[in-house]
């Protein structure tokens, strides 16, 4: 008895639609690293593939990403946004996939494989890139080593709190860049950015979060009302067994959860090795079963929960379907809705619509 996962492949595609809609004419790279976003790499990437979106490409964080869907026949451009060393590099080059070159010193390491590859600019996040002033340089390197530069890109540190004037300044700072020779495919949107301001769209936009229907801040979703986004993913587990507790007997670990009545409890098969952060216990989260929505009480487990089913009109029983809100999990745990996803491991169970 293990927790699932039910995911609307048509609502990807009608998210990704949407979002090319709005990028236009700028072109959809459709994120999805980390198992797109706990979606399933391979049957979100073949989905998105058929749904024949013009222009499509695809991102990934590591080459081995890249590699699974090539094998799995999809034939689009693939960049691989992450680090990579020796063995991934003749993996990517084997496979076709583009590549990022986040320092100089990688212009060298690069070189012996022949890739495409995008030049990640630092415009102020801090963290990848090369600064706007070195650029030109690094790009003269890049072709004098042997590589083909395909694109030049950043990536926008505050657009989910609506920060316009940093994140216009950033894409001037990208913009800016001169470009000898043929030119480069520049990009530095991502969802939010994507769907707010048009001078961010540039050549192509990097949508992750709102491919899989979700907003990247409720600032994002505030702005924009009139913008509808399909959420992909239900997250379902059941019943285990249900309980009559006594007033004052102790619930779970640490005794943290005392009934001060006679109460009903039911423990759900589901807990923090199944992507249910530990920290969204203790009455901060509710559930729903049925029509009836009810809290986990006490510390969330490694595989089960406990909820309170006192208050529910009938009561449950053995097998019982519970739903667990991705939104309610990730405001309960005190985080983002990102990270509820991205923890949803390879050995939760996906079925796919």
């Amino acid at each position: 008895m293990r927790p699932w996962l039910w995911i609307d492949l048509d609502a990807v595609v009608e998210n990704a639609r949407l979002l090319a809609r709005l990028a236009a004419p700028a072109k959809l790279c459709a994120v999805v690293k980390s198992g797109a976003y706990g979606h399933g790499l391979v049957p979100v990437g073949q989905a998105l593939v058929e749904a024949g979106i013009e222009g499509l490409s695809f991102a990934v964080f590591a080459a081995d990403e890249g590699v699974k869907l090539r094998k799995a026949g999809i034939r689009a451009p693939i960049l691989v946004l992450g680090p990579a060393d020796e063995t991934e590099l003749a993996d990517a080059a084997a496979a076709r996939l583009e590549c990022a070159i986040l320092a100089s010193e990688d212009v060298e390491r690069f070189a012996a494989h022949r890739l495409r590859v995008h030049l990640k600019i630092d415009t102020g996040l801090t963290r990848f890139g090369v600064r706007p002033e070195d650029a030109p340089a690094v790009l003269e390197r890049i072709r004098s080593a042997g590589l083909e530069p395909a694109g030049l890109y950043s990536h926008l540190a505050n657009a989910e709190d609506l920060d316009e004037s940093f994140s216009l300044e950033q894409t001037e700072r990208l913009t800016g860049i001169p470009v000898e020779g043929a030119p480069l495919v520049r990009h530095i949107a991502a969802s939010a950015a994507a769907m707010l301001w048009p001078k961010t769209r540039l050549d192509m936009v990097r949508c992750g979060i709102a491919l899989y229907g979700r907003w990247p801040s409720e600032s994002v979703r505030g702005a924009l009302p009139d913008v509808e986004l399909n959420p992909a993913l239900g997250w379902f587990a059941r019943i285990a067994q249900v309980r009559d507790v006594a007033a004052g007997e102790r619930v779970g670990y640490g005794c943290d959860f005392v009934p001060e009545r006679p109460s009903v409890i039911a423990v759900i098969a589901a807990g923090y090795s199944d992507g249910l952060p530990r920290s969204a216990g203790g009455g901060k989260l509710n559930v729903r079963i049925g029509d009836r929505r009810a809290p986990i009480v006490g510390r969330i487990c490694m595989n089960a929960c406990m909820v309170d089913v006192t208050d529910m009109p009938s009561r449950p029983a053995f097998a019982d379907v519970v739903e667990i809100d991705v939104e309610d999990a990730a405001a309960a745990a005190g985080t983002i809705n990102y990270e509820i996803l991205a923890r949803f491991g390879p050995d939760v169970e996906r079925r796919y619509g």
